[in-house]
């Protein structure tokens, strides 16, 4: 990994690339035009969890809410995103042919999203956490399958098992267990999307 530099500009990621570190200060905004980016929070252990992850049309950064930042966004190979200062938010919001009313309803959308896996993670099984999850993924995130279905997102189950608060075990037991079912797919980094309505009665326990 590496640590690109804060300019306004057009970001093509051909490796992993930190965005901003938690604690480090920064006046960055970015939007996402295609692939996506882990969101990790760090403990005082130094141990990272993944907490979220953005995918096309996202908007995020530090310069969205102050400078200080308390969490951590590395983007993955293949990520190509926007980045500009709060000053220069406006211009970059008309060059995508958006509005502030957009990007509030975006931001808004996904603290309700936040809320509901919080709520999940205190109430719901495993099971149901992680098709709700998946459910999330594929509509928010989801990007046309290059595997022929219809759609997927760029996770490994590892990567997904840390967001669903489960153990890696467990959740390659569920997906190999959907997968037989015909629900979803899965590659080594891919998880893809078979039957809509099967997962989400899933999610509805």
């Amino acid at each position: 990994m590496h640590t690109i530099a804060t300019k306004t500009k057009r970001i093509c990621c051909t490796t992993e690339t930190v965005l901003f570190r938690q604690g480090v200060a920064s006046r960055n905004i970015y939007f996402i035009h295609t692939g996506y980016v882990l969101i990790h929070k760090v403990d005082f252990n130094g141990n990272r969890g993944l907490v979220d992850l953005y995918g096309p049309g996202s908007w995020f950064g530090p310069g969205l809410g102050g400078n200080s930042q308390e969490i951590e966004a590395i983007a993955k190979i293949g990520c190509e995103l926007e980045v500009a200062f709060p000053e220069n938010l406006n211009d970059l919001l008309h060059s995508l042919s958006q509005t502030q009313q957009d990007l509030i309803e975006h931001l808004a959308n996904r603290e309700a999203l936040l809320q509901q896996r919080i709520f999940q993670h205190i109430t719901a099984p495993l099971a149901v956490r992680l098709a709700s999850l998946l459910s999330q993924l594929f509509h928010f995130r989801g990007q046309p399958c290059a595997h022929g279905h219809e759609l997927d997102v760029k996770l490994s189950q590892s990567e997904l098992a840390a967001m669903a608060g489960g153990s890696r075990q467990t959740v390659s037991q569920l997906l190999s267990t959907w997968k037989h079912k015909g629900i979803i797919d899965y590659t080594r980094q891919h998880i893809c999307l078979l039957n809509k309505g099967a997962l989400e009665g899933l999610a509805q326990g």
